[in-house]
């Protein structure tokens, strides 16, 4: 495979998939490490939920302050696996958040924390660190809607970012987010003026079966 992917089978099976890792733009890939495998089919799914055990933050920056969810699901489907030095890549259509709290002062509840403008692109390259990014669609944005509740009532919080970076590690595969920044875009002054994501994802499931990345 071209792009360092095996295919993984149901329960008796399970087969190396190698993700190219990636960020956007022109970033080279190295040559594929196992070139007798199957290419990814375009059209094939690919998703992952949180990292068990783990929560997504959006902390205020160099802070543990701000808003936590207990689930999150990211789903793609494969639009491309070129050869080298393509990148994997393809549209995310679902990004949600959900069992969010909040520990800022004056906020009682979180209503929905949700993600806008979908899709965007995921792309994966083979470059040193593996990086991995989502990027905006043709409305150039990434961008997040927060509502919560108040002593004072219901806030609404819009903040934005131009991409989100990170990188992609293996056995089992997963891809981590790490402060990654938003700009507050509008909402009141309880809105943060900025705000860090992290969050963690994995194991990745291409197809039906988990991928596990060398």
């Amino acid at each position: 495979m071209r792009n360092r992917l095996f295919a993984a089978a149901l329960a008796a099976v399970t087969a190396l998939i190698a993700l190219p890792a990636g960020t956007a733009g022109a970033m080279p890939r190295t040559p594929a490490r196992h070139t007798n495998s199957p290419a990814v089919t375009a059209g094939t799914p690919l998703s992952a939920d949180l990292v068990s055990g783990s929560v997504a933050t959006l902390y205020w920056p160099g802070t543990t302050t701000g808003f936590q969810c207990t689930v999150s699901h990211l789903s793609s489907t494969v639009a491309a696996d070129p050869s080298a030095p393509g990148v994997l890549s393809g549209p995310v259509n679902v990004l949600t958040f959900s069992g969010c709290t909040s520990n800022v002062v004056g906020v009682t509840g979180v209503n929905s924390l949700t993600m806008d403008y979908l899709p965007y692109t995921l792309a994966f390259y083979n470059a040193p660190g593996n990086p991995v990014a989502l990027y905006p669609n043709s409305a150039g944005i990434i961008q997040t809607t927060i509502v919560f509740k108040t002593l004072a009532g219901t806030a609404t919080c819009v903040l934005r970012a131009n991409s989100l970076n990170g990188n992609h590690t293996g056995n089992p595969s997963r891809i981590d987010l790490v402060q990654q920044p938003f700009t507050k875009y509008s909402g009141p002054s309880i809105c943060s003026s900025g705000l860090e994501l992290t969050a963690a994802y994995g194991p990745i499931v291409y197809g039906v079966a988990t991928a596990l990345v060398n």
